[in-house]
C-alpha cells in the first residue's frame, strides 16, 4: 500500500510540474517536398496523454493550450489531438493539413486494477 501511495504521489507531481500535451513543428525539410501540390509549410506532430480511472478522466493535457494540465476533462482522444494539430497548421498559415496519421495506446497501471494510462499521437503535413 505504501508503494502504491508513493507511485500515485509521483504521478500527480509529474502531471502538475509538466503538461501532458505538446505540439512539435519541423519546418526545416531540407528542400524536400512533403506534398505533390502546394507549398510546404511544416510537418506537425501532436501528442497528449492522461490517466483514467476506469473510463473517467483524472488528469490529461489541454489540447487548447498545449503544455497545460487539465483535470477531469476527456482530452486524450483522436478528435481533440487532431484539432490541436490542425489549429497549429492554420496558425502557421497553411491552407491544408495532409497525410494525417494517428496512433493510440493504453495500458493498465499496476497494481491499481482500475487506473489506465492513455496516449494519443497525431501528425500531418501543413501545406499552402
Amino acid at each position: 500500500m505504501k508503494k502504491l501511495m508513493l507511485l500515485a504521489a509521483a504521478v500527480v507531481t509529474l502531471a502538475l510540474v509538466q503538461g501532458c500535451s505538446s505540439v512539435q513543428v519541423a519546418d526545416d525539410l531540407n528542400g524536400q517536398k512533403i506534398a505533390t501540390a502546394g507549398t510546404n509549410v511544416a510537418h506537425i506532430y501532436g501528442n497528449n496523454w492522461g490517466i483514467y480511472c476506469l473510463s473517467i478522466p483524472i488528469v490529461g493535457g489541454s489540447t487548447e493550450k498545449p503544455g497545460v494540465t487539465v483535470w477531469g476533462k476527456d482530452t486524450v482522444n483522436v478528435k481533440a489531438v487532431t484539432d490541436m494539430v490542425t489549429d497549429k497548421s492554420k496558425a502557421l498559415g497553411a491552407t491544408s493539413t495532409l497525410d494525417l496519421k494517428s496512433n493510440t495506446s493504453s495500458f493498465w497501471i499496476m497494481p491499481t486494477f482500475v487506473c489506465f494510462y492513455r496516449d494519443v499521437e497525431v501528425s500531418g503535413n501543413a501545406v499552402k
